[in-house]
């Protein structure tokens, strides 16, 4: 396995665009929510491949009953599933009361509050003793990358899935991609620049984990490429355009120069008046891994 970790840190969607947040970083739950709407195919996939993967046999699937959401930030993910899976209990975890205390909100919202248990835990920590054994579905949406020993914590999901349980790891992948070059401004490859630059400081943390996963027990496994698109044609792309440039704008202050950094604000001031024709494609990927069962009512417990 090969992947860009940093420092510990507690694990939520702290990350959702492709560099640091900033300390004052306000507009981190607009962002985790346009980021949803826009990766709504992604999950849809990711939903449709964890549907697959719990098929014991042919045409026969088990609907799961106990799901697990692994960093969940401010509950997309949580909310997706108990949709997908009516009649499943999801225990969301997460080191942050502000994102669990925004996914309670969006649950009752959604009216599946009844069925969506919310736990401060960190993944870092004994996070299986907040969640039943037996686990049918463990879902790590952009996630697992900030947990210091991603080993570990695959083999912790391991031991509380049931016989056939599947899980299902998000992840960002590849490279991401402006169009045009030039973010509408004139200024040459400044797209590029702004993706070099962020690259070098490790910037998106990506991860490859087929063999994680295989290492810990998970056969099959099975990998998806995919990405996400934002364009400013939608008014949801261009606010995500908005944030996330600025966010890297702010980042990349000591990185770019004078002229990149004007070329920059240009590009963002054309965001926030809705003249502008940028398009950012953003590598994805996701995994489906089931720990092996024996019988089909070892998996159907």
């Amino acid at each position: 396995m090969t992947h860009t970790h940093t420092a510990r840190q507690p694990v939520h969607h702290d990350r959702p665009g492709h560099g640091p947040a900033p300390e004052d970083d306000s507009a981190l739950p607009e962002m985790l929510d346009l980021d949803a709407a826009l990766g709504a195919p992604v999950l849809a996939a990711a939903l449709d491949a964890a549907q697959r993967a719990l098929t014991t046999v042919p045409r026969t699937v088990v609907e799961p009953r106990t799901i697990v959401d692994l960093g969940a930030g401010t509950g997309t993910g949580s909310l997706a599933l108990a949709a997908r899976f009516p009649d499943a209990r999801i225990h969301s975890l997460d080191a942050a009361p502000q994102m669990l205390h925004r996914l309670a909100s969006a649950a009752a919202e959604a009216g599946v509050a009844d069925r969506v248990s919310t736990h401060l835990v960190d993944l870092d920590g004994d996070w299986p003793a907040a969640v039943p054994l037996g686990v049918d579905l463990a879902w790590a949406a952009l996630s697992l990358h900030h947990v210091t020993d991603p080993e570990r914590l695959l083999r912790q999901v391991f031991d509380v899935l049931r016989p056939g349980g599947v899980l299902v790891v998000t992840e960002f992948a590849d490279v991401t991609t402006y169009e045009p070059a030039d973010l509408g401004t004139g200024r040459e490859g400044l797209g590029d620049r702004v993706v070099s630059a962020l690259a070098a400081h490790g910037y998106p943390i990506t991860a490859e984990w087929t063999s994680a996963l295989t290492a810990a027990g998970f056969s099959p496994v099975d990998r998806t490429a995919t990405s996400l698109i934002a364009s400013a044609d939608t008014t949801d792309g261009a606010r995500y355009l908005e944030l996330n440039l600025t966010r890297n704008r702010d980042f990349l202050r000591d990185d770019l120069n004078d002229s990149d950094l004007t070329a920059l604000d240009a590009a963002i001031a054309t965001l926030k008046e809705g003249t502008s024709g940028i398009r950012c494609t953003s590598g994805r990927a996701f995994w489906a891994a089931v720990r092996p069962g024996t019988t089909d009512t070892e998996a159907r417990r």
